[in-house]
């Protein structure tokens, strides 16, 4: 079993509390990714599990093993990193031998371990040559090579592919999914990137500010997200945000429109109304009822599908999501229709009140 536990885990960095009491259970041979925005603390997170910073207060039990206070080499993790951090002077094979040469590992195991590191990542035409003569994605596999040779309870992996161009990350990203897969071990990924959170997890951890705000599978987390940051981070493009006001057992607008929210109760008072790219639609109407109009500022054409930008007087920034054969042009009028059954609410203090 490789089971990780944090007990209200701390930390501090100069009186600055950057880790403010993190709990969290990854099980055995689950894929778990720590999402969230630059400075949350997700990294910082992976650095105390793997004991390169010393925590301040809270516990890290590995299969109920206390290993909080232990030697990053006594803990059984392994590590991937941005950087690669390979060593420019030896080869491939070296690289990945390196640690087992070093704990005096028999000369046959160790050869024994490089060669199924080797076949899993498709790394054999490589082995006899150093870090400055492969690619970027080369160079990742040959770390993530190096960790797998180590044969660790949890792996380890802080936004390894951060330092990649788009067509490598997708790539390298499938072969992680397939490693773990393969492999069947614990694993647990940093980054900030929700398409790798989405693709990867078993479980998304959302990190803010040295919090977690929710953890669950991708899907339940997009579908009820907690809270408004949830909301707002998980979706690409962001899920739109209108306030409004409870009337009557409706909800207005800032603009005027008076609009309905299926299966949600009118508490008197002040909401926010999300609603996600996809539930909106551009319509012919004179922005009344559950449409509003605005103003086409950007269009975004992705080829299957064509994101609009739109600013609505009084309401904000609303981005639609429409056909890839959208013919409009930014500059014109343009009326949107809300579809409110799809419509999330979130009270004052941004936490959630209602899912569709």
């Amino acid at each position: 079993m490789s089971r990780l536990e944090i007990r209200s885990l701390r930390k501090s960095f100069e009186g600055v509390d950057v880790i403010k009491g993190i709990d969290l259970v990854v099980e055995d041979r689950e894929f778990c990714v720590f999402l969230g925005p630059s400075g949350c603390g997700k990294s910082t997170t992976l650095r105390l599990i793997a004991g390169l910073e010393e925590a301040d207060d809270g516990q890290i039990l590995l299969d109920q093993d206390d290993i909080t206070d232990r030697a990053v080499d006594k803990r059984d993790l392994a590590m991937v990193f941005q950087s690669y951090a390979l060593y420019p002077h030896m080869t491939v094979r070296e690289n990945m031998s390196f640690a087992l040469k070093l704990a005096k590992m028999d000369p046959r195991v160790i050869d024994e371990k490089v060669a199924r590191a080797t076949k899993i990542l498709a790394l054999e035409p490589y082995l006899e040559r150093k870090p400055s003569a492969l690619s970027g994605g080369q160079r990742q596999r040959v770390a993530i090579g190096r960790a797998i040779t180590r044969e660790p309870r949890v792996f380890l992996f802080d936004e390894p592919l951060s330092n990649l161009d788009a067509a490598l990350r997708a790539a390298t990203r499938l072969e992680i999914a397939r490693l773990h897969q393969e492999l069947n071990a614990t694993m647990i990924y940093v980054t900030h990137d929700q398409v790798e959170a989405m693709t990867l997890a078993d479980r998304i951890a959302i990190f803010s500010e040295g919090r977690i705000e929710q953890i669950g599978k991708p899907m339940d987390l997009y579908r009820r997200p907690v809270n408004r940051f949830v909301a707002g981070f998980l979706g690409m493009p962001r899920m739109n945000f209108l306030d409004a006001t409870t009337e009557g057992g409706a909800f207005r607008l800032r603009n005027g429109n008076t609009v309905a929210v299926p299966g949600a109760s009118s508490t008197p008072g002040e909401v926010t109304i999300g609603i996600r790219p996809e539930h909106l639609q551009v319509c012919d109407g004179d922005g009344t009822g559950e449409t509003v109009n605005g103003k086409l500022t950007v269009v975004e054409r992705l080829g299957s599908e064509t994101y609009a930008y739109v600013d609505v007087p009084q309401v904000g920034p609303v981005t639609v999501r429409a056909d890839g054969d959208f013919d409009r042009r930014a500059g014109r009028d343009i009326c949107i229709r809300l579809d409110l059954t799809h419509a999330h609410l979130f009270d004052t203090s941004g936490v959630a009140i209602h899912h569709p």
